[in-house]
């Protein structure tokens, strides 16, 4: 490990323990009901009325896309936080309710996969924002599978919400390298939204190109055209 991810690693780990500490006089609650609750975002309850946990099998250049939970109001809003308005305090939350919606699929995944890696973000709005939303929330990961940063983002993109499905095509198409050899390789790829899938897909194509063997995708939310 890097001096670089040993310090990071120290400093989650203490942010991290700050946190549960504050927890012990303000504990935590659900982010609908607000009943107390011990981990995650929600309450099981609201957990269950959120959870999609959808899959779909041979989806452009992706093998299956297994979708977690709906992109929908509590939890829309903070993933849109997270990203737009730098709520940091967010993420280690929502990345505990990923370990919680991917726990009945987690074995199977990692037997399946070689190699787990996520979406990048442009170098210009991880600089902004300091960090790098799906690595953050699928950080559970934490083995010697994990490489959250096997692909590159080798062009900005714009913004894709505003867009039709044609045009995110053509607005991702060739934006991503892969900075390793994956040769024969399994490859999950993670990511926090699926909405039409360009981008996943764009990013299983510079996979392939470079000779992984398979492509899944694991996305931690999906829009409502998805459900």
């Amino acid at each position: 490990m890097s001096l670089f991810n040993k310090v990071k690693a120290v400093y989650n780990n203490v942010g991290y323990q700050c946190r549960l500490l504050g927890e012990v006089i303000y504990p935590r609650r659900c982010a609908v009901c607000q009943t107390e609750i011990d981990t995650g975002y929600f309450c099981e309850v609201c957990r269950k009325n959120f959870a999609l946990h959808k899959t779909v099998e041979g989806f452009d250049n992706l093998d299956k896309v297994l979708m977690l939970y709906k992109y929908h109001q509590n939890l829309q809003e903070a993933i849109h936080n997270v990203k737009f308005a730098g709520e940091k305090s967010l993420l280690p939350l929502l990345k505990e309710e990923a370990q919680l919606g991917a726990k009945d699929d987690l074995a199977r995944l990692l037997t399946d996969c070689d190699i787990i890696t996520c979406v990048p973000t442009s170098p210009e709005r991880k600089a902004e924002r300091g960090f790098d939303v799906p690595a953050e929330i699928f950080a559970f990961f934490n083995s010697e599978r994990w490489q959250p940063n096997l692909l590159k983002r080798v062009r900005n993109t714009l913004p894709l919400f505003d867009l039709e499905p044609s045009l995110r095509k053509q607005e991702v198409a060739g934006c991503f390298e892969v900075k390793q050899s994956i040769l024969g390789k399994s490859v999950l790829i993670c990511d926090d939204i699926f909405t039409t899938g360009s981008t996943l897909s764009e990013a299983a194509l510079a996979l392939r190109k470079a000779g992984a063997k398979s492509v899944t995708a694991l996305a931690f939310t999906a829009s409502k055209d998805n459900w």
